[in-house]
C-alpha cells in the first residue's frame, strides 16, 4: 500500500537495484573503514595527520603563548644539552642545561639536573640578592690596618713598622700581585672579626684581582654586565658553582676555612681572581710591583708569610719586628701553572 501512495520511490528503488553489478574479485583493502565514495584516491591515512594551522599573532602575545614560546625554547636547549652530554663535552651541557633550567625554574628540571652536574662543585641555590651598580671596586682589597682603622682600633703604644718588597724568581712584581701575612711566633692571638665584602664582575673582568679577608667572611659576587656569568672555584678549601645570573643579580658565600681560593667565571676563560682567606692576626696585599707595608706592629717575633697569584704555595720565614722602622726583601717561586683557569669540570680551556 505504501508503494501505490509513493510510486516515484519504487522507481528510485528499482532503478537503484535493478543497475547491473560487475563482480569483485576481492573486496577493497579498508571495507570495513569506507562507507561512501571510497576508492585510492580518497581512502583515509592515519598516519598523514593533517599540519597544524599556524597560531594567530593574536594568541601568541597572550600570557599562555608566550609561555608555550619559553618552553619550547627550554625543550630546545634541553635536547641539545642532552646531545653535547652524549658526546662527552660536559661543560657544554651543563651550560645549555642551565640555561634551560633559567625558563623552567630548577624544581621543573631537578630529576635530570645531577646527571649534567656530576663532578662539578657544589652548587649555591641561596636566594638571589638584587643589587645595584656602584663605583667600580679597586684591583686588591685587603689591609689588617685599614680595617683596625675603619673600625678605630688604636694601635699598640709602641709600634714598629715593616716595609719590603716582593720578588718573583729573583724579578720585581710587574702587573701581578701578591699577599703577605703575619703570625705572632707565640702562636696566640685575637681572631680578626669575620667581614662582608664585594667582589663584582663588571666589564668581564673580576674586581678586586685579589681581596684578603679574615677567615669566616662572605662575599657578594653581582654582575654589573649585561651578558650572563657563572662565578665558582674549585679550590680544595671553598669548591662552589654559584650558577648563571644576570646583569643586577647577585649570590653571596661564606669561606670557613685559610686558604687561597681562585675564582673563576665558566663562560668566560679570561677571568679569574683571588680570594685570601686569612687567619692571621695582620697582613696586606702588595701593590703591582710587590710593595707591601705594615705601620702599626707589636715589637716581637712573628711568622711571616708571603704569596704571589703566580705561586702554588706561600714561603714561610721568621722576622723580629724592633720599635722604628724595619725592612724585609722576599722571594717567591714562579711555579703556579700558566694559562686559563681549567672549567668547573676540570677542563682545558682557551
Amino acid at each position: 500500500m505504501a508503494a501505490m501512495r509513493h510510486p516515484g520511490l519504487v522507481l528510485v528503488a528499482l532503478a537503484a537495484c535493478g543497475a547491473p553489478s560487475k563482480p569483485h574479485a576481492t573486496p577493497p583493502a579498508a571495507q570495513d573503514d569506507c562507507y561512501y565514495n571510497c576508492g585510492p584516491a580518497t581512502k583515509p591515512n592515519p598516519a598523514a595527520a593533517p599540519a597544524a594551522a599556524p597560531l594567530p599573532d593574536a594568541v601568541k602575545k597572550t600570557p599562555a603563548g608566550n609561555k608555550a614560546a619559553d618552553l619550547r625554547d627550554a625543550a630546545d636547549l634541553l635536547e641539545k644539552a642532552a646531545a653535547a652530554l652524549a658526546q662527552g663535552n660536559k661543560d657544554r651541557a651543563e651550560e645549555l642545561f642551565s640555561r634551560a633550567e633559567l625558563i623552567t625554574g630548577p624544581e621543573a628540571l631537578a630529576s635530570v639536573a645531577g646527571d649534567f652536574r656530576a663532578g662539578a662543585p657544589p652548587r649555591v641555590t641561596t636566594p638571589m640578592i638584587q643589587m645595584q651598580p656602584s663605583a667600580p671596586q679597586p684591583m686588591t682589597m685587603g689591609s689588617s690596618e685599614a680595617e683596625d682603622a675603619e673600625a678605630k682600633v688604636a694601635p699598640p703604644r709602641v709600634a714598629g713598622s715593616l716595609r719590603g718588597t716582593l720578588a718573583i724568581d729573583g724579578k720585581p712584581l710587574s702587573g701581578t700581585y701578591g699577599l703577605v701575612t703575619l703570625e705572632p711566633a707565640s702562636g696566640r692571638w685575637k681572631p680578626r672579626t669575620p667581614k662582608h665584602r664585594v667582589i663584582e664582575q663588571r666589564m668581564r673582568e673580576f674586581r678586586p684581582h685579589i681581596m684578603a679577608v679574615p677567615v669566616g667572611s662572605t662575599i657578594a659576587f653581582p654582575n654589573f654586565d649585561t651578558t650572563y656569568h657563572n662565578v665558582f672555584s674549585t679550590s680544595p678549601i671553598a669548591p662552589f658553582d654559584l650558577g648563571l645570573y644576570k646583569s643586577g643579580e647577585a649570590r653571596e658565600f661564606t669561606f670557613a676555612k685559610e686558604g687561597i681560593v681562585r675564582l673563576g667565571c665558566n663562560l668566560h676563560a679570561n677571568m679569574s681572581a683571588y680570594i685570601a682567606v686569612v687567619a692571621a692576626p695582620a697582613y696586606v696585599v702588595t701593590d703591582d710591583h710587590g710593595n707591601f707595608a705594615f705601620e702599626h706592629l707589636q715589637p716581637g717575633t712573628y711568622k711571616l708569610k708571603a704569596w704571589s697569584e703566580k705561586s702554588q704555595q706561600p714561603i714561610v720565614k721568621t722576622v723580629t719586628i724592633k720599635a722604628g722602622k724595619n725592612q724585609v726583601d722576599l722571594g717567591v717561586a714562579a711555579d703556579a701553572p700558566a694559562g686559563p683557569m681549567p672549567d668547573k669540570f676540570g677542563g682545558k680551556r682557551g
